[in-house]
């Protein structure tokens, strides 16, 4: 078989080599849409884990096969296929390419709930058909034989041929992280893949003479043996996909079921009224109208070379919601503060509470250090509370929340707790790091986080002012 290889000179060589690239491509598109097509989740809420196996084991054929056809397909109908019989027989190639068209079901499975497992397989499958290649297809390196006659000094004096690979491995890691970053696991699998394919295609020697290529037995063994993995971890997917989906389904039948059921919240907004609603959007007391004169504009907040703080006055709702029911359109809304009104839970469920502010414009968070959070304490219901601060772009709706961490309320704790006859005012700070995936941000999120002492009693604690340390 690689003996054929000596009649072809480097154009033709070169050719058949892109032949090569162009039918491994063909067979890894038509595994990936077959996959996509064949592969699905068991429609049953509770298979069996022999159910699921023999799945498993099904769709790790359809992953090889898929790439089987889709490259015999174009084999055959090359203007090359003469040539490439005789430079790799097909066998040989589809045993050594089904090595990795074999995680191909996995990775689909994973990508449709946007796992990052995914992306590891893929890159694990990158590195396993670079080697298998690089094992199994003659370069035919007239350097590399021992058999052919060369001049003194050839290899020494042979130039090294340059290569892009680098350049497109770095690229390919970029733009994965970033298409992961941005929800699109798929396209990340792809390009870590690549990335994979290259670095481990440049690390892997070549046999040092034609006689130490891989043949069809040593390919056939090596898919054997990475067969039971590919399973075992198609069998992993499957499970992980069932169970996300009957959490997302237990998720949306409590939702469902909430607005049948008891009422989850008690609250009392006047003396001697008390009604019960689901949730509650609490937003302040409107203000009474000022004459203000009209303010000159400030379009870079905390620009360089600021050193006093940006105060924003907190005038966003409260949020008081229980698992599984956020608070929406059909949410019960009132006016007030939290520091005059009550609001408990009814049955054993803890109460969640978040407070959100909108910015009327973005702040860049290069340009912000640290956020002081002030506060108004009157709550003399014991029980230790912390608060935790999260920022958040609108404009990126698609983008996670950074978390900047969360700080114990020091008038709440055991060896500070006091009965309160006049409120306390404190001050809590929070770091607001340099984040890759967040240049600004125009809301901030402020969860208060009770103890189980405190878990079913909203807590008598108002939001005064937001300040932004610049750096």
């Amino acid at each position: 078989m690689n003996n054929a290889l000596d009649r072809f000179d480097d154009p033709d060589r070169d050719s058949v080599l892109s032949a090569v690239r162009f039918l491994v491509l063909a067979g890894l598109l038509n595994a990936f849409i077959t996959a996509f097509l064949l592969c699905r989740l068991p429609e049953s809420r509770a298979p069996r884990i022999g159910a699921l196996l023999a799945r498993a084991v099904i769709y790790v054929g359809i992953g090889a096969l898929g790439g089987v056809a889709g490259a015999w397909f174009y084999w055959k109908r090359s203007s090359r296929a003469f040539q490439l019989r005789a430079f790799l027989p097909f066998r040989l190639f589809a045993l050594t390419c089904a090595t990795a068209w074999i995680w191909v079901p996995s990775v689909v499975l994973l990508s449709r709930r946007d796992s990052p497992a995914g992306v590891a397989i893929a890159a694990l499958g990158g590195v396993i058909l670079a080697i298998g290649a690089r094992k199994t297809i003659p370069l035919g390196d007239p350097l590399s034989d021992p058999t052919r006659e060369r001049e003194l000094f050839a290899a020494t004096l042979a130039t090294p041929a340059r290569s892009a690979h680098g350049y497109i491995i770095a690229i390919a890691i970029y733009a994965a992280g970033y298409a992961l970053h941005d929800g699109s696991t798929l396209t990340a699998s792809g390009l870590f893949a690549l990335g994979a394919f290259l670095f481990a295609w440049e690390a892997t020697l070549a046999p040092g003479s034609r006689f130490g290529y891989w043949d069809n037995r040593s390919a056939g063994l090596r898919l054997i043996r990475f067969t039971v993995p590919a399973i075992l971890i198609t069998l992993w997917a499957l499970l992980d996909g069932i169970t996300h989906r009957e959490q997302v389904a237990t998720a949306g039948a409590a939702f469902a079921n909430g607005r049948d059921a008891e009422r989850r919240l008690v609250t009392t907004l006047a003396p001697g009224g008390r009604d019960g609603y689901e949730s509650i959007i609490l937003w302040p007391l409107p203000e009474k109208k000022q004459i203000i004169p009209p303010l000159p504009a400030r379009p870079n907040f905390l620009a360089p070379g600021t050193f006093k703080p940006l105060i924003i006055r907190f005038d966003g709702p409260y949020f008081y919601f229980q698992a599984g029911r956020r608070p929406d359109s059909t949410s019960h809304q009132a006016q007030g503060t939290p520091l005059g009104v009550h609001i408990e839970a009814t049955n054993t469920m803890p109460l969640s509470i978040e407070a959100r502010q909108t910015l009327s414009t973005a702040i860049p968070t290069v340009c912000c250090r640290e956020m002081e959070v002030n506060i108004e304490n009157r709550d003399n219901q014991p029980g230790a509370i912390a608060m935790a601060v999260l920022l958040r772009d609108s404009s990126k709706p698609r983008q996670p929340a950074v978390y900047l961490g969360q700080q114990p309320i020091e008038s709440t704790q055991p060896m500070h707790f006091t009965f309160k006859t006049a409120p306390v005012f404190e001050t809590l700070r929070f770091e607001v790091p340099v984040h890759p995936s967040l240049r600004r941000f125009d809301e901030i999120t402020v969860m208060l986080l009770p103890d189980v002492n405190h878990a079913l009693v909203g807590p008598k604690i108002a939001i005064r002012e937001f300040q932004l340390i610049p750096r």
